[in-house]
């Protein structure tokens, strides 16, 4: 407890706050930079039908860490900033629920891609998607323990784990198109690297903060089931709303795929890889405000007034940005990118409207979540995927990526209006 006490009157300033926001943020430019590269020599070294098998691939590891995260990480940095549970208590809990949540994904999807692969991917060559398989405990694993460095607000060790593995990612993939001439099935070992390199880390950063908390380890002790039991009381609610957001995130490009082509999702992954580099200071300022909004869950009053500076910096931020983006990618994107993607600039502009609503929602999602309301922003993701889906299914096959681009800047706008109504309702609630 006395350990707990002197973190919140650490952080207790605001001039901490915006230097872990700050910090974040560089931490996040940084490796915003390595993937960037990354898409420009995967784009320009496989072309377009490559960079779709690509995103396809690592579309798998991603797809079934957020379906099976079972909402640990939110659930963890919830209860470490409130002082319900240590390091100790968080890594062991976490190692057990992480290892049962693997063995439980690859035996579904192991079977479905064996058997359904070639209709759920079409086109995509199903080494690939074993591949992308492959990567997915480790994915899943680093997400259960780098939120524990988020929860005690150490984002100097949490920001390692965030910015290291694109950087390794890209050497692996740098060296393998251009050292040896190798195709996408290296591109995704390089992928594989990137987490393992981010999982050592954060295991090597968390052995360290056990240490350093012995004494109130001895103190305290629960076992799994309790920590389980609560952990997983908190998380569901939290983890569907997170399962529903990355369906929003991803619907337009699985359905671009689906309906269209590969070469057609290569395209249309340039414009949403560019355009979803826009939310680097909300993932930043959210980062960050989570276990802060989570602490002052004493004095609601507080939490809003800081939750609504927030949203009006980012939002701003966003928005300036978006035009300066803009006017960069008109000019940039046939020298960078290649000729043949001047075609997804029209899909990225029309992406704009719902990436700055989608900035300024995030900060009120985590205001909601740290009140104790995840399940608002479970409700809110729930309708809004599905007129998201619904969009693309009925504007993709006529429209194309612009379409997609329409539909899924839609379903952003709306989550925006919604959430800014339900965060008010958290003072009374």
């Amino acid at each position: 407890m006395h350990a707990i006490l002197a973190r919140l009157k650490r952080f207790s300033s605001g001039s901490h706050l915006r230097q872990n926001i700050s910090l974040t943020l560089g931490r996040q430019l940084m490796a915003a930079f390595a993937q960037f590269l990354l898409v420009v020599v995967i784009a320009r070294e496989l072309g377009p039908e490559g960079n779709g098998f690509y995103a396809m691939a690592i579309l798998i590891p991603a797809m079934l860490a957020n379906l099976l995260n079972f909402g640990v990480g939110p659930a963890t940095v919830y209860y470490l900033s409130r002082g319900d549970f240590n390091v100790h208590q968080a890594m062991s809990g976490n190692l057990s629920l992480a290892l049962i949540a693997a063995t439980v994904g690859i035996a579904i999807a192991l079977p479905l891609l064996v058997i359904w692969g070639g209709e759920l991917f079409p086109g995509v060559p199903q080494g690939l998607l074993f591949l992308g398989l492959a990567s997915f405990p480790l994915t899943l694993l680093l997400s259960y323990l780098n939120t524990i460095l988020q929860g005690v607000e150490d984002f100097k060790s949490f920001n390692l784990t965030v910015v290291l593995p694109p950087f390794v990612n890209l050497v692996g993939v740098m060296v393998a198109l251009y050292g040896f001439e190798l195709g996408v099935e290296a591109a995704m070992v390089a992928y594989i690297s990137g987490q393992l390199v981010g999982l050592l880390i954060v295991f090597s950063m968390l052995s360290r903060s056990k240490l350093i908390r012995e004494e109130e380890e001895e103190e305290q002790g629960t076992c799994l089931s309790v920590y389980a039991r609560k952990t997983l009381s908190y998380g569901w609610k939290a983890h569907l709303s997170n399962v529903m957001a990355f369906v929003n995130y991803r619907a337009d490009i699985f359905l671009v795929n689906f309906f269209l082509t590969p070469a057609s999702t290569g395209l249309y992954v340039i414009a949403v890889q560019v355009a979803e580099k826009l939310w680097m200071l909300s993932q930043a300022a959210s980062t960050v405000l989570l276990p802060r909004l989570s602490a002052m869950h004493q004095n609601p009053k507080a939490r809003l007034a800081l939750t609504n500076r927030g949203f009006v910096i980012v939002s701003m931020i966003t928005t300036l940005a978006s035009i300066g983006v803009s006017i960069a990618l008109y000019w940039l994107i046939s020298p960078v990118f290649g000729e043949e993607y001047l075609q997804a600039l029209p899909a990225f502009f029309w992406l704009l409207p719902g990436i700055i609503a989608g900035a300024g929602a995030r900060i009120y999602a985590n205001c909601i979540a740290a009140a104790g309301k995840p399940e608002w922003n479970m409700y809110v993701s729930v309708g809004v995927v599905t007129i998201n889906i619904i969009g693309n299914i009925l504007l993709v096959p006529k429209y194309g990526i612009v379409g997609a681009a329409w539909a899924t800047s839609l379903a952003y706008v709306l989550n925006a209006v919604v959430k800014f109504w339900l965060v008010r309702k958290t003072i009374s609630n």
